[in-house]
């Protein structure tokens, strides 16, 4: 797949522009996952006040001047190492501005905005599929409730010892998996289920709460509890209870095993806590720690409620996109960080999640479509 800056530049350009293809949206996307620097560069292509404020600087500096001096210093010099190399980023710079500069005139200018979200915009409905061993596959719909995979017919699960279940972004499911265990999933979850003679082990990637039914396996003469573990990442959940809460990104950043009943056992490398009712395991500086919580409220995902506990603005709106399947464009990086409380249904309409946080002071929302542009409260 072809990274080279000057594909990049022209891939920036022309999504602003005309619109990209299947395929060049994958190019674009890869780009743009594979570093932070790369996310903060499209960050700033969305981020209008940054634009409109560099556009000014970009119009007032004298570029044939600055070229002049460069080929003075550089160009003539006799013992100049990578003269080419100079001349072809200073090129690149050229075609950026060029290539940027008739857009963000376009864009600027476009302050087609609405006030308030699209009707059209839902809470998540109960989606996704569950791919089974030998090649079929699952489809859930919104009238399915709780996807029992216990009682499946048995040419479905001849053979099957292990399932990959997923929920898209604006989906959520409820399945019985074959052990008896019941797993609520939030939207753009995957579930990897694999189970043995003596074990059952979960790969998990998004959240999911559980509610783990005891299965017994037999060693020699004695019955035991066949163990359930969850990995995500490098971090291992051990069951030793029955009901709890993971919520894990890909990086980790985002991490949290939560208690309810029972106990678990939370592995870091050589690194483990024991988690009791009322407790959370959870990631600071990339290393698990140990927090109490109030459970009294209950669990968020399986109750059917957005509870932020002091969240940054970051994770309030990355739960929010993949709920109501909405891009978020932040105007101010910012507010992020900015931290929120509350406790919503997840079944309000996007209009009255938005209003709730805007109602702080501290954040304003604008809408285009299915994307949410979000910007510092301006104070007047």
């Amino acid at each position: 797949m072809e990274h080279t800056t000057e594909h990049i530049i022209y891939l920036l350009s022309k999504s602003k522009l005309e619109g990209l293809s299947y395929e060049e949206q994958l190019q674009l996307d890869s780009w743009r996952l594979n570093a932070a620097s790369n996310r903060e560069v499209c960050d700033m292509l969305d981020n209008k006040e940054m634009l409109d404020r560099d556009l000014k600087g970009l119009y007032a500096y004298d570029w044939e001047a600055s070229f002049e001096t460069f080929e003075q210093e550089h160009l003539s010099a006799p013992k100049t190492i990578f003269p080419f190399r100079r001349i072809w980023s200073y090129g690149i710079a050229a075609v950026l501005i060029g290539a940027l500069t008739l857009f963000f005139v376009r864009y600027l200018m476009d302050t087609g905005y609405q006030a308030n979200p699209d009707v059209k915009i839902l809470p998540a409905q109960t989606a996704g599929k569950i791919y089974l061993k030998n090649g079929d596959s699952i489809a859930i719909s919104p009238q399915d409730t709780v996807m029992s995979l216990a009682t499946l017919p048995y040419n479905l699960t001849k053979g099957n010892d292990s399932l990959l279940i997923s929920t898209p972004k604006g989906g959520k499911m409820a399945v019985l998996l074959p052990d008896g265990t019941k797993v609520w999933m939030n939207a753009e979850t995957k579930l990897d289920y694999y189970e043995t003679d003596s074990l059952r082990q979960v790969r998990l990637i998004g959240e999911a709460y559980f509610e783990v039914a005891k299965k017994y396996f037999s060693s020699g003469e004695l019955s035991q509890v066949k163990p359930f573990n969850v990995q995500t990442g490098n971090i291992h959940v051990t069951v030793l209870g029955t009901h709890f809460n993971i919520k894990a990104n890909k990086s980790l950043s985002d991490f949290r095993t939560t208690l309810y009943e029972g106990k678990v056992k939370v592995q870091q490398g050589e690194r483990q806590i024991i988690l009791s009712p009322g407790e959370e395991a959870y990631i600071n500086i990339g290393h698990i720690q140990r927090r109490t919580i109030d459970t009294e409220i209950g669990n968020a995902l399986k109750d059917g409620y957005f509870i932020f506990n002091s969240e940054p603005l970051s994770v309030i709106m990355e739960d929010i996109s993949s709920w109501y399947n909405v891009n978020v464009v932040y105007l101010d990086n910012e507010i992020k960080s900015e931290k929120f409380e509350g406790m919503l249904s997840r079944n309000s309409r996007l209009k009255d999640i938005i209003n709730v946080l805007e109602s702080t002071g501290k954040v304003n929302f604008k809408f285009k479509e299915n994307t949410i542009y979000v910007d510092k409260k301006q104070s007047k």
